[in-house]
């Protein structure tokens, strides 16, 4: 990613504020585990993924992960929320999701977005380079198909768009049975649209 130190940074430290909430969401549900199901600690772990990934693609030292390893990570992501929404279809029974304001069907996109930009990184060393930080391998990016990233990134930004209400909307009292970081949607709905804008923002620069 390109730009300046101190922008990579910040966007650095809010992704990981991002992963942090849904690893605190993680940790508090033990407590409700009948209420907090696992297509719930699913979304969980999808955000939380996925803000760690873009983390690492802002950072200015890369990671430690082989871009291979995030491949697998996303591709695994991509497909079980892609089965999941498929599956909601057939049986006609959504699971409400607690905090977030997203079905399978977004998620599966966001995944699928992320795989692209892997894939899309060109591989240069071989298994040399795919073994190196990962910033450095993506400052040098060359989209295969620059339509894709374009079309990801209006998707994106329409999805922060109608989010954006939900900031300001006044929320209704949640489940008292949950923690209350479990019903929090407008922090929910803030770390969404940050996520959605970042994305566009690292689909582009």
């Amino acid at each position: 990613m390109a730009g300046p130190d101190w922008l990579r940074w910040a966007l650095t430290a809010l992704f990981l504020a991002v992963a942090a909430y849904c690893v605190t969401r993680l940790a508090r549900a033990r407590h409700v585990a009948a209420l907090y199901r696992g297509c719930h600690r699913a979304t969980d772990v999808g955000h939380g993924m996925m803000s760690a990934g873009m983390a690492v693609m802002c950072s200015p030292v890369g990671g430690p992960v082989p871009v291979a390893g995030w491949q697998t990570v996303f591709l695994v992501t991509t497909s079980w929320f892609a089965g999941s929404w498929f599956r909601q279809r057939r049986n006609r029974a959504a699971a409400e999701p607690i905090g977030w304001h997203a079905g399978d069907l977004h998620h599966a996109v966001a995944g699928l977005a992320m795989l692209y930009m892997l894939t899309a990184m060109p591989s240069g060393g071989g298994h040399a380079r795919m073994a190196a930080p990962w910033v450095p391998a993506m400052s040098d990016v060359q989209f295969a198909l620059p339509l894709v990233a374009w079309l990801f990134a209006g998707y994106f930004l329409v999805h922060a768009t109608l989010l954006s209400p939900r900031l300001v909307r006044p929320v209704p009292a949640g489940d008292t049975r949950l923690p209350a970081v479990l019903t929090a949607p407008r922090l929910a709905a803030s770390c969404q649209v940050f996520m959605a804008v970042g994305m566009s923002y690292l689909l582009v620069a």
